[in-house]
């Protein structure tokens, strides 16, 4: 029997329900994977245990330098915490982890890789806190992933051989989103402030997350000891242990499948290149125009000859004279040309080997179709341009840079690319200043400056250049959640403004009502119902009992004198100013303003008791009295202008009444303004007919690719008026139908609708920008057009 009282539910017992499915599960484990479990805990409660320490120190450190009372006890506070719940936080960080090798057995539990972005219909605001602790653990995942990518993707490979479910990098329980996720989860269990947790978080950053690579060294080595894919490309290479089981046999036989796969490939993609570009020349010989000059058959050129390894060295000279600034490629006749002045040759010519030529010829191409690239500005283009001669040099020395994507140089060049994409050039001055600008050319310098045969350099320049992105990142993220978070309250806003502007529709019913109740209900009550409607909505009995009051307020001002309707006005005035005066309190309404409305509706009231304010229809269109009328909705139409945040609590417009007849106005509208009764029909049919134009030029099309746009896509607009400027998708509105683009840094600068982006697409006022790889699509467009050269060739 338990010795726990059940209805005792402060006294939980130790979770051994909860563990013990996880270890049946573990048992059945592959011994290999037993093994690398071990291995892995065993490594990680090592830095873990390190982490802890440093930790104790920094914040002791932190509490010793702060310059104030309340800092310096949060991290004494947090210290004391972070030592409490040490133990617990290392427990379940490796349960976590269990948990995770555990539905490797079941596939039913294992979700495939998915990138949908968080549904923007309802949209959730995310606290700073939270957004910096996103932040943070979205900037060490991707860091680490980036720095151990072929050691991770090489241990995925090898555990997929003993595990029945496929693992890619979501599902790893050993990948870097799975510890640093596991970590998070039990760290945000720790009650300490956000300063002292995100403290924590850089520590695991620092000695855990960047040292994950020896981690997978470590099991690599494990698994090739146990004949799982011993030759992978990059692998270490030890002797296979001697097995005679017939499932050992079928092990090396895939191992051998896939190793052909995996290393042969980066290379047969530059054979497939070279075979290409050669079959692409005329039948007589003659080259075509695929860059600034095709490829050329071995022996044509006389002179001496060039080994690859003396142009490596020649090219590493050449690329210090890249100009800053450049509107083309170098072509493989210009480069050829700068080797041989270079290398002094007498008689001025010389002779490359095939492969060689044929490499530069490739990479020139390349160079062409980036300065081409109408997604980049030109400055930028530029800038990248003169990596041409060191990816040159790269393609020359490492035969896969073509077939190889996650080649350090490859992956800088995709991400000063990718940086650069919503980059756009507002003159040299403020290019000079520009932070951005600036660390591109201090990184494509330093390639130049420091790239002699060392790869490596390309590997630190990257990391460099994430963690400078990292940082514009998340000071963009932060001012963009908050430049949604206003157009979310914004949207409330503007919902509650028009069903404030219906009810009060409703209630007049284009009764003409006297200047006294139609200002108290415009200038007055208009604001309570929109507080009202805005807090706690149209379905609130607060709502309902306001509603009744302007209902009551419009017939105390507008009913026909009876004796039975006398009655019930001495009965129903008392109540009804009490009731106005309550709700107007609440919202701290001005008492002056106040008592000015309530002195004229007392004096309407008096007059009305009299017989003395007789409503009378026909003076109405004599006086060109107005009812409530809806707010057409108008299109926004695409502006350069940055349209600006607006706060979220924003209460209505006060309504300004028309001139009138003296004593009487119709009740205007409880938005910006009001309008007469012929002046709102004109305006009606403008607008229709506007709506009906714009319906009569859009198509299907047009509005299925703006249905299809997707949050973080990048686009160009150009206004009828102005510069053309770059924007991203930030977010969609359902509630208004509004989509709202901001900048690089995070700042608004337009709303649109569907209609008017629509229009805009189709008027060519609006393009969508590639965000694809650069180096990617400079390669399909290279064999793009080789292939169709080789078309004409034939």
């Amino acid at each position: 029997m338990s010795e726990f009282p059940s209805h005792n539910v402060k006294v939980v017992p130790i979770g051994t329900e909860q563990r013990r499915p996880d270890s049946r599960s573990l048992a059945r484990l592959p011994a290999e994977m037993h093994q690398v479990r071990e291995k892995a805990r065993h490594h990680l409660h090592a830095m873990l245990r390190g982490l802890f320490d440093k930790t104790d120190d920094a914040l002791f450190e932190l509490a010793d330098q702060a310059t104030n009372n309340h800092d310096q006890n949060l991290y004494f506070d947090s210290m004391r915490q972070v030592r409490l719940r040490r133990r617990e936080t290392e427990e379940g960080f490796f349960r976590q982890l269990d948990k995770a090798f555990a539905r490797l057995l079941h596939a039913s539990e294992v979700q495939p890789e998915s990138a949908d972005e968080p549904e923007l219909d309802n949209l959730s605001l995310v606290g700073n806190d939270e957004l910096e602790e996103m932040v943070a653990s979205d900037t060490m995942i991707n860091r680490a992933n980036e720095q151990f990518a072929e050691r991770l993707q090489h241990l995925i490979l090898r555990m997929n051989q003993l595990v029945p479910v496929k693992i890619y990098g979501k599902n790893n329980p050993l990948g870097c989103e799975s510890i640093c996720h596991s970590f998070v989860d039990m760290a945000g269990k720790i009650d300490i402030d956000v300063k002292a947790r995100l403290v924590l978080y850089k520590l695991f950053d620092k000695y855990v997350m960047t040292h994950l690579g020896e981690l997978y060294d470590a099991l690599n080595q494990l698994l090739i000891e146990a004949n799982i894919l011993p030759s992978l490309p990059g692998a270490q290479r030890r002797q296979p242990r001697p097995t005679s089981s017939k499932t050992a046999g079928a092990g090396r036989r895939q191992n051998q499948e896939i190793l052909a796969e995996e290393s042969g490939e980066a290379e047969q993609l530059l054979g497939t290149l070279r075979e290409l570009l050669n079959r692409a020349t005329s039948s007589d010989g003659t080259d075509l125009p695929l860059a600034s000059g095709g490829a050329t058959e071995a022996g044509t050129s006389t002179g001496k000859a060039v080994s690859s390894q003396e142009l490596m060295g020649v090219l590493t000279q050449a690329q210090q004279q890249t100009p800053v600034t450049g509107t083309s490629a170098a072509s493989v006749q210009d480069v050829k040309a700068l080797v041989t002045q270079l290398l002094g040759y007498p008689g001025g010519s010389s002779r490359f080997n095939q492969m060689d030529e044929d490499v530069i010829n490739l990479v020139s191409m390349m160079f062409e179709f980036i300065l081409e690239d109408r997604n980049l500005a030109a400055p930028m283009k530029a800038q990248l341009a003169r990596l041409q001669i060191p990816m040159i040099k790269v393609a020359i020395a490492d035969k896969s840079f073509f077939g190889k994507g996650g080649h350090p140089a490859r992956r800088l060049l995709n991400e000063m690319a990718t940086a650069a994409l919503g980059w756009q050039d507002s003159g040299d001055q403020v290019r000079e200043k520009d932070a951005l600008y600036q660390k591109i050319d201090t990184t494509v310098e330093r390639v130049l400056n420091e790239f002699a045969h060392d790869i490596d350099v390309f590997e630190t320049l990257l990391l460099e250049f994430r963690a400078f992105q990292e940082k514009e990142k998340r000071r963009a993220r932060i001012l963009e959640q908050r430049t949604i978070d206003a157009e979310d309250g914004k949207a409330k806003s503007e919902r509650a403004r028009a069903q404030v502007n219906a009810a009060l529709t409703a209630v007049t019913q284009d009764r003409v009502v006297p200047v006294a109740a139609a200002k108290l209900l415009a200038d007055a009550w208009a604001n309570v119902l929109f507080i009202t409607c805005l807090k706690q909505g149209v379905d609130s009995e607060d709502w309902q009992q306001q509603l009744a009051t302007a209902e009551d307020l419009v017939w105390s001002a507008t009913v026909e004198m009876t004796a039975e309707n006398r009655q019930k006005l001495l009965n129903m005035v008392p109540s009804l100013l009490s009731r106005l005066r309550k709700g107007l309190e609440e919202i701290a309404f001005n008492p002056y303003e106040m008592g000015q409305l309530f002195k004229a509706l007392e004096q309407l009231h008096i007059d009305i008791l009299r017989g003395k304010s007789k409503p009378d229809p026909a003076a109405a269109a004599e006086t060109s009295a107005v009812v409530i009328q809806p707010e057409p909705a108008s299109d926004t139409p695409i502006s350069a202008t940055p349209a600006s945040t607006e706060s979220a609590n924003v209460a209505p417009s006060n309504i300004e009444p028309t001139s009138a007849a003296p004593g009487e106005i119709a009740a205007p509208e409880a938005g910006n303004q009001s309008i007469s009764a012929p002046e709102a029909e004109i305006e009606a049919k403008v607008v229709e007919s506007q709506a009906a134009n714009a319906s009569r030029e859009l198509d299907e099309q047009h509005l299925s690719l703006v249905d299809n746009l997707t949050q973080g896509s990048w686009f160009e607009m150009a206004p009828s008026s102005g510069e053309r400027y770059r924007c991203r998708l930030a977010a969609i509105i359902r509630a208004t139908g509004k989509y709202i683009f901001v900048n690089r840094g995070g700042m608004k600068v337009a709303e649109e609708t569907r209609e008017t982006l629509a229009l805009a697409i189709k008027h060519g006022r609006l393009r969508i920008l590639d965000d694809g790889m650069l180096f990617d699509r400079a390669l399909e467009s290279v064999i793009s057009n080789l292939k169709a050269s080789r078309q004409v060739a034939r």
